[in-house]
């Protein structure tokens, strides 16, 4: 007897091809017949008239490395089809444990009943024991490999000891399963690595068949020889590439990502794996520390960060001041009777050191023109802290279906399933996933083409979508009538693993 068929839906497979109504039967975790009318005995059986059937979403930008173990039901991940997280991005690593927990503090506040672990592999055991409602892959933290060598924020070249401690992070990852090595070059302590360090890493990640993935050091004025740094760092250490968070900040900076998608372009001509990820907002959400750090309030282009004047910056989480959180920085300024940098560093000494925030300084038409070219797949970069936080965490895979592929035409239904399925698949090694597939896992998510749609806004961002009634992952309903059904059947991911 099967465990679950479904009936009648349009099936979107993820390879980009058009739908197709069609049955789909599961036993235990994995979709064993696609048929016309299957008429097997079944345990359940759910008639999906009306509902496309696609593969389980694919976060290639995630920041739960420490979510999944807290709370492990990880709505606002599963509410919006994302069956499949990639954690470790932008430099922030789970492993050493003691340096992640450190390093993680300024995104995501560990509780403290988190265990410790031994480097990636332990950390994976973890993710399999909680059991979260989604798969987890990672990547390693730059940030909490160089931590955990240098013992700290180190503004200087690693001596070859503390290289060698870093190499051993990073092997130790590898050879645990994780998918690549990720930096955040804007952030400390990345910033302060030169472009060999990075080449050093990644020719470890390389040899092992793993891909770099950026937060590059420059998303302003800079960016164009920011992309060239990574596109460098791929060639040099023969690794697959991975921009993150493809954008240009700033006014003057708007438009820029069309030589950014032009180099890339020149790039996979010559044969090379390149590729990047992109949230559908004109905001971005990050430390405000890290704003003030890069010049984002006294810098007239806005410095690495781009620019974004205090108006245009909202506030997210402020641990202990909840009320403070949804005001913009401009009505500190006005309270505070301080420009606007003095109000954010003031903010930071008298009220919390760890604030998020959520900054608008992008274009809407380079967001179209990003998520419309072949390079880009999806990903949330979501910050699910605080009261207010960016809605990224909770709306963005079904604002790509709603607003821009209903709404807008910017991309196809199959194109924008295949950005956010079997593209990532394939180049982050998330084996028999990503696909509606026989013999592939039961990850895959049911919605209503005509109504799907994000709910998250930035004054009620903790809120699920309309139009996604099903989520699936490993042959177990996650999301059942558009509620969290509360079952856990996610596991750990390791590279290459069937």
């Amino acid at each position: 007897m099967l465990d679950l068929i479904i009936k009648g839906a349009t099936v979107i497979d993820g390879s980009g091809s058009v739908g197709t109504i069609i049955d789909v039967a599961i036993d235990g975790d994995r979709i064993v017949s696609i048929a016309p009318n299957i008429e097997a005995e079944s345990a359940k059986i759910l008639d999906a008239t009306g509902l496309v059937l696609s593969p389980g979403f694919i976060d290639v930008h995630s920041h739960d490395d420490f979510h999944v173990l807290i709370e492990p039901e990880v709505r606002h991940n599963i509410l919006q089809g994302i069956t499949t997280v990639i954690v470790g991005n932008c430099g922030f690593g789970a492993a050493g444990s003691d340096a992640g927990k450190i390093q993680m503090r300024a995104i995501n506040e560990p509780s403290a009943d988190l265990p410790d672990w031994a480097g990636y592999a332990g950390y994976l055991e973890e993710v399999d024991k909680t059991s979260p409602a989604l798969n987890v892959a990672a990547l390693i933290g730059h940030h909490t490999a160089r931590r955990e060598a240098m013992g700290g924020v180190a503004d200087r070249p690693p001596s070859d000891s503390e290289l060698a401690g870093m190499l051993a992070n990073v092997t130790e990852g590898m050879e645990a399963g994780a998918v690549g090595l990720s930096t955040g070059l804007v952030y400390e302590p990345g910033r302060y690595a030169t472009t060999e360090e990075v080449v050093a890493l990644s020719k470890v990640v390389g040899k092992h068949g793993g891909l770099y993935v950026s937060h590059m050091r420059d998303e302003g004025s800079g960016l164009l020889d920011s992309v060239q740094e990574t596109l460098h760092i791929g060639e040099a250490s023969g690794t697959a590439v991975e921009i993150s968070h493809h954008k240009s900040v700033g006014k003057t900076n708007w438009g820029m990502v069309t030589q950014s998608l032009e180099m890339i372009e020149e790039a996979i001509a010559q044969g090379r794996d390149v590729t990047a990820d992109q949230y559908p907002y004109t905001a971005r959400s990050t430390m405000l520390f890290a704003l003030i750090q890069n010049g984002t309030f006294n810098d007239s282009e806005g410095g690495a960060m781009g620019k974004s004047e205090p108006s245009e910056v909202l506030l997210c989480s402020v641990p202990g001041h909840e009320d403070y959180e949804g005001r913009t920085l401009q009505s500190f300024v006005d309270e505070f009777d301080l420009p606007g940098e003095e109000a954010a560093n003031k903010l930071l000494s008298d009220y919390s050191d760890s604030i998020l925030v959520a900054a608008f300084g992008m274009d809407e038409g380079d967001v179209r023109m990003v998520m419309a070219h072949s390079s880009t797949m999806i990903g949330t970069d979501g910050l699910d802290r605080g009261s207010k936080p960016h809605p990224r965490a909770w709306g963005t895979y079904p604002r790509v279906l709603g607003k821009y592929v209903r709404e807008e035409g910017v991309i196809s239904l199959e194109n924008a399933i295949y950005k956010m399925t079997h593209m990532p698949a394939a180049k982050f090694g998330i084996a028999n996933r990503g696909l509606v597939k026989e013999g592939y896992f039961a990850d895959l998510v049911l919605f209503d083409p005509d109504t799907v749609i994000d709910r998250a806004t930035y004054e009620n961002s903790r809120i699920g979508p309309a139009g996604m009634p099903h989520v699936i992952v490993n042959g177990k309903f996650a999301v059942k009538d558009g509620e969290h059904a509360g079952s856990r059947s996610g596991r750990a991911l390791r590279r290459g693993q069937v």
